[in-house]
């Protein structure tokens, strides 16, 4: 419990100075970083992001899954609705030394699957032991996704938790040409 009580006290602390509550839902860079929710990857850090620059979805990995799919879509139609602006960027966002690559382990999987009561094939998918190829592998997923329009534009990286850098491995373009 003390641990909880660290994150009210901090969010106190916030609050005593806060004055960005006419921020417009819709991001001033009209940006989606999806990445990794280990707490070495946090993107307003790795980024420079100031609270209303982007959306940010976090999952195990920041692999795009069928929900997160789900999720674009629905956004795009949310973004749509409340205001012209440019059209929403999405960044991939994989790291190094990320925890999924014990995924890759047979008794892990096992484990892992029965924790969260799916197969060991979805674990699987979920590991990382090349982020590079993950990358790769995600933005693929974007691309087939029949629900997402042409001209969205994706980008795919890998940020290094040893230096800070980012890497680029797929440079922004439409998601289909």
């Amino acid at each position: 419990m003390a641990y909880l009580q660290t994150l009210v006290d901090g969010n106190l602390e916030f609050a005593r100075g806060f004055s960005q509550g006419d921020l417009a839902i819709r991001p001033r860079l009209s940006t989606l970083v999806l990445t990794c929710l280990d707490s070495r990857v946090d993107p307003a850090h790795f980024l420079g992001l100031q609270l209303g620059d982007a959306f940010v979805m976090r999952n195990i990995g920041g692999r795009v899954t069928d929900e997160v799919i789900r999720q674009i879509a629905i956004l795009l139609a949310l973004t749509a609705d409340i205001g012209s602006g440019a059209a929403l960027e999405v960044a991939i966002v994989h790291h190094t030394n990320c925890g999924t690559a014990r995924f890759a382990d047979p008794q892990d999987r096992q484990r892992l699957g029965q924790a969260a009561g799916i197969s060991e094939a979805a674990i699987e998918r979920l590991a990382i032991t090349d982020p590079q190829t993950s990358v790769a592998k995600d933005l693929d997923r974007l691309r087939a996704a029949p629900n997402l329009p042409d001209e969205l534009v994706v980008a795919g990286y890998v940020y290094d938790v040893t230096d800070g850098r980012l890497r680029e491995i797929s440079a922004p373009a439409p998601l289909r040409e």
